[in-house]
């Protein structure tokens, strides 16, 4: 592969909590374990779980703890940044934030995070919130009246919407109230497990209508109804979006640092593995065009879109 983009991972959230920097090999996702000679780009969310009172106290500390560890990568707030990266082999990093609770009922907070470098935005965890509904809600109400104003200003702050954990009817009202790229970073196929938090078709192909891209979650859990998973099913839901709508839809979102040990695959636990994926998707004889857009081109294209 001659790139490596990562949609979502939850490192910095877990490197705040522990007060060690994105080096630690303690992590599933450190730039210690990156070394590749490839430009290689990880977005970082902000995880605000609800069961923090203050959602924006919480986000702020965590996006703020980045600048005192960023280790010498590059923050890519702009199309330069992204050049920068590409063009010099280098590390890069996207800051978004999971959960739109960071913004605690207040609209000017996203002007906050987008001056402090986020780039992607969600709407909901698995629980609703003032914004929405959950991938786990009780009564689909889908967006609240708020919440299409959320929509709204991420819109117009060019700041990429992120659909993963939403209800479905929260995933409808978002595309009919937007006429921009939308993504899942960290979602999977419904069609071959059943999981609430994984996309059906109609979710699929509305997302390629807009250009936008579904990256695989690496979590056992959506990936298959077994418990238990590999490489080989990363590839299925791959192969499943791209039989679906096309090969420039899709591409990864590990969700490192967010999964228990218990829904980890068996194989590619941690970035230091993440050669496994490209070994198995050249043993399905995908070309090297192929791969390289699933390992990194098209989520390229969606932020060179938007930024």
């Amino acid at each position: 592969m001659d790139i490596y983009f990562d949609g979502h991972c939850d490192t910095l959230s877990k490197a705040f909590d522990e007060n060690k920097d994105l080096k630690s090999k303690d992590f599933d996702f450190n730039i210690s374990n990156l070394d590749l000679n490839i430009p290689r780009i990880q977005t970082l969310a902000t995880f605000v779980n609800p069961r923090f009172e203050n959602g924006f106290k919480r986000a702020k500390n965590i996006i703020d703890y980045y600048y005192n560890i960023n280790d010498d990568i590059i923050l890519i707030k702009n199309k330069n940044n992204l050049n920068d990266v590409l063009e010099d082999r280098k590390i890069g990093v996207i800051l978004s934030i999971e959960n739109g609770k960071a913004i605690e009922n207040d609209l000017n907070n996203i002007d906050v995070f987008f001056d402090k470098g986020i780039r992607m935005m969600g709407i909901t965890w698995n629980d609703d919130n003032f914004i929405g509904c959950g991938c786990y809600t009780k009564a689909d109400n889908g967006l609240t009246d708020f919440g299409i104003k959320y929509i709204k200003k991420l819109e117009d702050k060019n700041i990429i919407i992120d659909v993963s954990h939403c209800s479905e009817q929260t995933f409808w009202d978002t595309y009919r109230n937007t006429n921009k790229i939308i993504v899942a970073t960290h979602s999977c196929c419904y069609g071959i497990c059943r999981n609430k938090r994984n996309l059906k078709d109609k979710q699929i192909k509305a997302i390629a209508s807009r250009g936008g891209i579904i990256g695989i979650c690496f979590s056992n859990i959506f990936l298959n109804e077994f418990g238990k998973a590999d490489v080989k099913d990363l590839v299925n839901h791959i192969d499943y979006i791209i039989n679906l709508v096309g090969e420039d839809y899709v591409g990864l979102g590990s969700d490192f640092d967010g999964l228990e040990n218990e829904h980890k695959l068996k194989d590619i636990n941690n970035v230091s593995k993440i050669l496994l994926l490209e070994d198995a998707l050249i043993k399905k004889n995908y070309t090297r065009k192929r791969i390289n857009k699933i390992m990194g081109l098209n989520w390229i294209r969606v932020f060179r879109n938007i930024i």
